[in-house]
Order: C-alpha cells, then sequence, then structure tokens
C-alpha cells in the first residue's frame, strides 16, 4: 500500500476519533443531556426507594418543560418522576432511555410528540450520539422493539458534529451567546424543567394526523412489553399553543391521531385534545410552557390519573369525523402554520 495512502487513512481515523471525543465529551448539547439525564435517575431511584411504584413521564421536551412531578406528589399524592428530553433524541431511543428505569407496577405516561410518531421513524444523528455517550449502544445498534436500527459504520459516521452544529457554535461563540440555550441549573430534582428564555412564537407544528407503520409497530412492541412486565401504559397529548380561531381543525386532527394511537394503550382524556390558548402559558416554542401553564396542566394530568378518566375510542372518532369527509380527513395536515 503505498504510503501515502496510509497516511490518508491514518489522518481520517485520527478525525473520526477526535470529533467522537468532542461529540461525546465537549458537545454543549450532549453535556447538557448527560448532566439532565443524572438528575432524572437519581430522582427515579429515590421514587422507587421511598414509594415501591412510580408513575414516569416521558417524551420529548414538551413533556421535560410541562409536568412537574413534585407536583403530582404533594397535591395528588403520586410519587412521579418526568423523564422528558429532546424530541430531536427520536421515539425509539425516548422509549429505550425510559424502560431502563421501569420497574413492575410502575405506570407508563408517554407523552411524546405527535410529529414523532407520525413521520419518519429514522433514528436521528441526536440519538445516536445521546446513546453513546450514556453507554448504551444497543439503543441505536439493536432496539428491543426492532424497528429503524443503525449499522456500526453508520452510527459511528454519526458522532461527528453535523455541520448546522459547527456553525451555529461558531457564531455563538463570535456574538458572545452561550453554547447551549438550556442547563442543568434549570431542571429541578424531579427531572422538570424551567427556562428563564422567552421567545416570540410566529409559527405552529403540525402533524400528519396517522401513524406512521414504524410507530405502530413500536407502540405494539411497547404495549406487550408493558403488558408482559406488569406495567400500566397509557398515552397524554401534549398541549401546544393554538391560536382560537385554529382550535377545531388542531383538535379535529389530534382526535383522529388519538384514536389510533387508543388501538395500542388507553388515552388519558384531555377535554382540550391538546390545543391550549393561552399565549402567556408558553415560555420559548409552542410546546414549553412556563411555571403556570405547567402547574395547570400538571395539576389537570394529575386528576385524570387520579380518577382514571380516558377517551373512548368512539368518542374520539366522532370528534375527528366532525370533519368534511370523516376520519380520513382528519388525517390532513391542517394549514396552522402562522397566528393571525
Amino acid at each position: 500500500m503505498p504510503w501515502f495512502v496510509v497516511q490518508l487513512l491514518a489522518a481520517a481515523l485520527l478525525t473520526g476519533m477526535a470529533t467522537a471525543f468532542y461529540t461525546l465529551r465537549l458537545n454543549p448539547e450532549i453535556a447538557y443531556l448527560r448532566g439532565s439525564d443524572r438528575i432524572k435517575r437519581a430522582w427515579a431511584e429515590k421514587m422507587t426507594l421511598e414509594h415501591g411504584a412510580k408513575t414516569i413521564l416521558f417524551g420529548g421536551s414538551s413533556c421535560e418543560f410541562s409536568i412537574d412531578p413534585a407536583q403530582l406528589l404533594e397535591r395528588h399524592g403520586l410519587p412521579a418522576v418526568n423523564l422528558g428530553r429532546n424530541a430531536g433524541l427520536g421515539a425509539s431511543v425516548l422509549i429505550e432511555a425510559t424502560l431502563i428505569e421501569t420497574r413492575p407496577k410502575d405506570t407508563l405516561v408517554m407523552a411524546i410528540e405527535p410529529t414523532l410518531l407520525t413521520g419518519p421513524a429514522e433514528i436521528p444523528m441526536l440519538g445516536v450520539q445521546f446513546s453513546f455517550a450514556l453507554g448504551h449502544p444497543e439503543w441505536v445498534l439493536t432496539p428491543r422493539f426492532g424497528g429503524p436500527r443503525k449499522s456500526w459504520p453508520a452510527a459511528l459516521l454519526a458522532l461527528r458534529p453535523g455541520g448546522y452544529h459547527v456553525f451555529t457554535l461558531l457564531g455563538k461563540l463570535v456574538q458572545g451567546r452561550p453554547l447551549y440555550r438550556y442547563n442543568t441549573a434549570e431542571v429541578r430534582p424531579s427531572g422538570f424543567h424551567q427556562t428563564p428564555v422567552r421567545m416570540p412564537l410566529t409559527t405552529l407544528t403540525s402533524h400528519a394526523g396517522h401513524l406512521d407503520p414504524d410507530a405502530r409497530v413500536l407502540l405494539d412492541a411497547l404495549a406487550r412489553w408493558c403488558r408482559s412486565n406488569q406495567v400500566t401504559l397509557c398515552y397524554s397529548l401534549p398541549w401546544r399553543y393554538t391560536p382560537t380561531n385554529a382550535v377545531p381543525a388542531y383538535q379535529r386532527l389530534n382526535a383522529g391521531l388519538l384514536w389510533e394511537i387508543a388501538e395500542y394503550c388507553p388515552v388519558l382524556r384531555d377535554e382540550q385534545l391538546g390545543a391550549h390558548v393561552v399565549l402567556e402559558h408558553f415560555a420559548d416554542t409552542e410546546f414549553h410552557l412556563n411555571e403556570p401553564g405547567a402547574s395547570l396542566r400538571t395539576s389537570q394530568l394529575g386528576d385524570q390519573l387520579k380518577s382514571g378518566r380516558f377517551w373512548i375510542r368512539d368518542e374520539l372518532r366522532q370528534r375527528a369525523e366532525s370533519a368534511p369527509g370523516g376520519i380520513e380527513a382528519s388525517g390532513s395536515t391542517v394549514a396552522v402554520g402562522q397566528f393571525e
């Protein structure tokens, strides 16, 4: 083999090792995810030791910023932990990272954002990086519930920082801004997160309205795992800021999706169907509630759990069929992307 080829291969190997080291040890986002994970797991162990069975709330950041387990314990007598994380990890990794803290007789409240269940089910780069950073490459290499997975070469390639990350990091350094919007000092011991950041909300995120085939496989496998391991599973739809004039369309869209989810597990009865109209209850995104908003969301969730209030599938179907064209029409994306 020519010497210059050996040099190129050695350079490529060293570059790969250096970028992987940066991603797993120095990347501000991964550092935050590792730190918040330690806080969440410590609270989960505390709840298990002190109360035995516990309620585990998990999903993307809409869960992390919207549900306060300390309030659930104090006001509703529900030992609970918030294992919400960045939605960019993907549904599969969010579930894998939750199940290692789940014990028999626990209750799992799945509060995963609809976009993670209705869109493509590929494991994102951030999900790979998070899994390796926590020492669990099996979450992406051999996920227990099948579905999309990564090969070793693809996973190792995903450990490099992406171009968007590099350019935004350089921009923050030049401008003297924090390298990451959030920090672990903002995470409460229960895993609940509140941020002082406030940003104008100018667009809304919608979803396709129907479960992706891979999401069906994932939900079916998760439901079977819970039954086999004496774990109670249910779904709670995240709240999203919705202007009053867009509420009926968004509720119909959500009702159609919940009708499909209810095939796999009970769905907690949120009469708002995920549409929350109080703009003052949100922080920096349309899914991140501030303190007053999170307190209200937590209170209603606690009432639903204590009373066992769940949607009846026929009710969800009726709500979805109120759209012209029936339940199939409710599966189309509603054009609510801009505020009035």
